[in-house]
């Protein structure tokens, strides 16, 4: 029985008989990845595929974005203008999402401070880079570049000075932290502390992104 229910909002006609057809098959490879990796992947999960709003604007390098709105209710918008139909793109993007669900679903456990944010989308990065390189996929997403690419330890460094007092704020400015940056903080500072611990984490408990996706934000005290 499928898991991942795709719906594709197309009512402006925006994706062809052909994208569409991308979107399906590569829901189902997502699906056989994640069910692959996570025994606990035993539920639904619906996937909705639509065009951006201010709600839900894209990547513009990329073109595409996704948001878990709870455990079972994935949204990805694709903007076409920006960049075409990618069979890699949406797989991704359907596995970093599949991050946030299966904790939703199977650990409870709500982010509340800066600190369980970063351990959030460092978890859902982890395990979209994993998915990439398991199946092969190169045609990599800038953003997942980006990320990786923060591989200096003075960015890392200069990123935790800037936060490090802030991690245990519960109120906090997300989109300049996660998404634009400022003068002090580059674009996505956010995902790439998360993504920096995550791989200490991985690293120092020899555990799988599998195993740590299940983890308590607590754990990544290290």
């Amino acid at each position: 029985m499928s898991k991942l229910h795709l719906h594709i909002a197309n009512a402006n006609q925006i994706f062809t008989d052909a994208e569409i057809a991308i979107f399906k098959n590569t829901a189902q490879q997502a699906e056989t990845f994640v069910s692959s990796e996570f025994a606990q992947f035993d539920y639904g999960v619906d996937v909705i595929v639509t065009t951006p709003s201010f709600m839900l604007p894209t990547i513009a390098e990329d073109g595409i974005a996704g948001k878990t709105l709870h455990s079972r209710l994935i949204m990805i918008s694709v903007d076409k203008s920006q960049h075409g139909v990618s069979e890699d793109f949406i797989f991704e993007t359907i596995c970093h999402e599949m991050s946030h669900s299966l904790r939703w679903e199977k650990l409870p456990e709500y982010a509340e401070t800066m600190f369980d944010g970063m351990i959030l989308e460092g978890l859902a990065v982890a395990l979209e880079e994993e998915a990439m390189i398991k199946l092969g996929r190169r045609n990599q997403q800038f953003f997942l570049r980006e990320i990786q690419e923060t591989t200096s330890q003075a960015e890392i460094d200069k990123i935790i000075a800037a936060l490090q007092g802030n991690f245990e704020d519960k109120i906090y400015d997300y989109t300049k932290i996660f998404f634009t940056g400022d003068d002090i903080l580059p674009r996505w500072a956010g995902y790439k502390l998360g993504y920096y611990f995550v791989k200490q984490y991985l690293h120092q408990t020899s555990q799988t992104i599998a195993q740590a996706t299940l983890a308590s934000y607590k754990d990544f005290i290290l």
